[in-house]
């Protein structure tokens, strides 16, 4: 009987999602909005466009940040303006965990359907996401194949990494232009491990987003580091030049060998079903296997 009613209760919790207590009940909705670069990307994958009425803002038209720049222009821009959002009369908003509460209130006493999704920190919770989001705009089928390319992809660049690569694991870095880096309970720490290597980071005991000075740095001596670049916020090929021809870097193992890599910001932080995207991106550039 215990087994039975647990059963129930994760049935509920799969078909479901709430706010403030309120359920989602899975149906076609017709009228959607996203408030979330992550919402969009999925929401976009999963349903027609014509169930979708508005979108996040103009964030997702930066291709530095953004896998949906072509597909998010004939969308209005919300940019968690509540009076657009009413104005798009929607009966599906797709917000997440890291929103002021005072606006996902004010979102929930419009009465409107709210589906507040958590965060995924790593490619199983990112797929589940999918899987959740789908089962509540009834396209479960769809939710199945686009997690089911996310894995096909995976499995073929985790193969290709083992016939091309059989040295010692590799030490790897993420650090921006604000000296940031990011450690445990993070989604690029958990790219990483997917493609064989170690966050550096992560194995130092840093937690999430972290800042670091250049001595830290010196420090942990990364075999790579990887540097995302969003120039909308930071130089970034500026910020690169520095770091590599800066004196007291010049012993680093990455910079040594040039192997101080920049990617887009997006290749390091995606929470949509382009985390794979990330995935291949970094173990191309990583192992070289681009050259082969």
């Amino acid at each position: 009987m215990k087994k039975t009613a647990y059963l129930i209760v994760l049935l509920i919790v799969f078909l479901t999602s709430s706010i403030f207590g309120k359920e989602i009940t899975p149906k076609k909705y017709k009228r959607i909005v996203s408030l979330t670069l992550s919402g969009d990307e999925m929401i976009l994958s999963l349903v027609n466009s014509d169930r979708i009425v508005g979108l996040s803002g103009k964030i997702n038209e930066d291709p530095e940040i953004s896998y949906v720049v072509e597909e998010a222009k004939k969308f209005p821009k919300v940019e968690s303006n509540i009076e657009k959002m009413i104005e798009l009369d929607p009966d599906l908003v797709i917000t997440a965990d890291w929103m002021k509460k005072e606006i996902l209130m004010q979102i929930e006493e419009t009465g409107a359907n709210v589906y507040t999704y958590k965060t995924p920190k790593t490619f199983e919770e990112q797929k589940q996401l999918i899987k959740e989001l789908a089962s509540i705009v009834d396209e479960r089928e769809n939710g199945e194949k686009i997690v089911n390319n996310m894995e096909q992809r995976l499995r073929v660049i985790q193969n290709k990494i083992e016939k091309n690569y059989c040295g010692e694991k590799l030490k790897i870095m993420f650090y921006t232009p604000f000296e940031t880096t990011s450690g445990k309970n993070t989604t690029f720490d958990d790219m990483v491990k997917l493609i064989g290597g170690i966050n550096i980071a992560a194995e130092n005991g840093i937690e999430n987003s972290e800042k670091i000075n250049k001595e830290k740095v010196i420090e942990l001596d990364p075999d790579i580091i990887i540097i995302p670049i969003w120039d909308k916020y930071t130089d970034g090929e500026e910020f690169l030049d520095f770091f590599i021809n800066d004196i007291s870097l010049q012993d680093l193992k990455a910079v040594k060998s040039k192997r101080v890599i920049p990617v887009k910001y997006k290749v390091t932080a995606p929470t949509s079903q382009y985390m794979i995207d990330g995935i291949e991106v970094l173990a191309k550039k990583i192992y070289n296997l681009e050259e082969r």
